[in-house]
């Protein structure tokens, strides 16, 4: 994706509203919000002041703090376009989240423990298998033991997993083919490169096989998903993973350490201004 240079990076903020637009309702000067971007932008939110449209704008409860709020709106709304609009879930079913304690795994997580899905995800340390744990899942595989499958299938049972998102599809995707029910619905949430795979079960099974892209949901799909962010808000089962606060002028540094390796995933890191 190219964006018309100079730009200012950033999708996602909170803050306090100091002005308003005309005919904008929804917020008052002086409410503190938070900025879920839709679609990335020349103008973004690293910087003092941003200019967000009034849809990409939620009031903060007082219960979070602004911290809490600039780390909501990219992952919890990828959660939400992931479970409701690519994989069309409904309560009850079995969701498997594979690489559970990332961002948007964690919020996903959370999103299923909250709807009524009997959740299930894998981790790659101790911390995040704790992690994903103490937010509410039946059970957490380390991803990186030999054999983990077993455990997973064991868990799950005979039928499967109704849904699955995958966090790694390059390293991941033919094992959810032996994880996924008949009819299941695989969501592919990232990936980091090429991947040869059997079609096999995916015939057998009658899988269905799909991504997703924030940047692409329609108008009436981002109001959906803004209804269930805002009820997560009002219901306090949002809780986002923060791993550090850096100053704006290290937002380099930032970026860096981002992109190291790491022994597993981690919170986000922000910048305030």
């Amino acid at each position: 994706m190219k964006v018309p240079l100079p730009a200012t990076p950033g999708k996602d903020a909170s803050g306090h509203v100091v002005e308003l637009g005309q005919n904008v309702t929804s917020v008052q000067i002086g409410d503190r919000v938070l900025v879920a971007g839709h679609r990335f932008q020349s103008a973004g939110t690293y910087a003092e002041y941003h200019v967000a449209k009034e849809e990409e704008v939620f009031t903060l409860p007082d219960t979070y703090t602004l911290e809490q709020g600039a780390s909501i709106g990219s992952p919890y709304m990828t959660a939400i376009r992931s479970l409701y609009h690519a994989a069309k879930g409904k309560a009850g079913e079995i969701l498997f989240i594979h690489g559970a304690s990332g961002q948007v795994g964690i919020a996903a997580v959370q999103l299923g423990v909250a709807h009524g899905f009997i959740v299930y995800g894998t981790a790659g340390t101790e911390e995040g298998l704790k992690r994903v744990l103490d937010n509410g899942a039946k059970a957490v595989f380390n991803h990186r033991k030999e054999g983990y499958l077993e455990g997973v299938k064991a868990a799950i049972g005979q039928q499967g997993a109704n849904i699955i998102l995958e966090m790694i599809a390059s390293t991941n995707l033919q094992k959810d083919f032996e994880l996924a029910s008949r009819r299941g619905r695989i969501v592919v949430v990232g990936g980091r490169g090429l991947l040869t795979v059997n079609p096999t079960l995916i015939m057998a099974k009658e899988l269905i096989v799909t991504g997703i892209k924030l940047a692409d949901s329609e108008p009436a799909e981002w109001k959906e998903m803004s209804s269930v962010l805002r009820d997560g808000l009002a219901k306090g089962w949002i809780k986002p993973v923060i791993s550090k606060v850096c100053p704006l002028a290290d937002a380099v540094q930032a970026h860096q350490e981002i992109e190291k390796p790491t022994d597993g995933a981690q919170g986000r890191i922000l910048l305030r201004c």
